[in-house]
């Protein structure tokens, strides 16, 4: 199964707009896609009535479309750890992710509360924030594991940042965590690009172990 579960479109800050963005996915010959623009709290962040509006379009087109297409968020998390996501009525999957840490202990403190948060289905671009790649500690990732299991929150495989590591995501296979793929995509040319993620995915969790909403 062909799949790209993390997006972006014109509406936050892609380049291009929902058709095109589904129009490559089909061209590609891809079985799913999620369409998970930034929400509130991210600089070029759509609000929850824009995912709503973004749905309502969705619906129009899929007919004339093979792909499935999901109508999803990635929503932020913020220092305190909360998740900046007032209502998720409708929308199909929600990634959450960090991208304002100023340190490996902030971020870690941060996102392990953010697991907790019902609304959350998959921890997006594990290890990445503010342009930066943190190094593995290794007490916050095993505690980080457990809560992604405890909550059935999935691990994203991020072809753009090649991440998490080979190390955290077979931590993750072992103690049951589901994971998705994504390409982190911001304009139609990389819609796919996920031979990374999709490779790791394979040597690590063989056939098994994929989260579909």
């Amino acid at each position: 199964m062909k799949v790209d579960m993390h997006l972006h479109t014109s509406k936050s800050d892609g380049r291009d707009s929902v058709h095109n963005i589904i129009e490559a996915a089909e061209l590609k010959g891809l079985d799913l896609i999620a369409l998970t623009d930034h929400g509130p709290g991210h600089g070029s962040g759509v609000t929850e009535k824009m995912v709503q509006e973004t749905k309502k379009e969705v619906v129009l087109l899929q007919p004339s479309y093979r792909v499935r297409i999901l109508t999803g968020i990635e929503a932020e998390i913020l220092p305190t750890g909360e998740v900046y996501l007032a209502d998720r009525k409708g929308i199909d999957i929600v990634l959450a992710s960090f991208h304002g840490a100023s340190s490996w202990e902030l971020y870690y403190k941060a996102v392990m509360r953010a697991m907790v948060d019902e609304n959350v289905d998959v921890l997006a671009h594990h290890a990445w924030s503010s342009g930066v790649q943190f190094a593995p500690i290794q007490e916050y990732e095993d505690r980080l594991v457990e809560l992604l299991r405890d909550n059935s929150v999935a691990i994203e495989i991020n072809s753009k940042h090649c991440l998490p590591s080979w190390d955290f995501l077979i931590k993750c296979r072992d103690a049951g965590v589901k994971y998705t793929i994504g390409s982190d995509a911001h304009k139609a040319a990389d819609v796919g690009s996920v031979a990374w993620a999709t490779n790791t995915a394979r040597h690590i969790y063989g056939r098994d172990g994929l989260f579909i909403p």
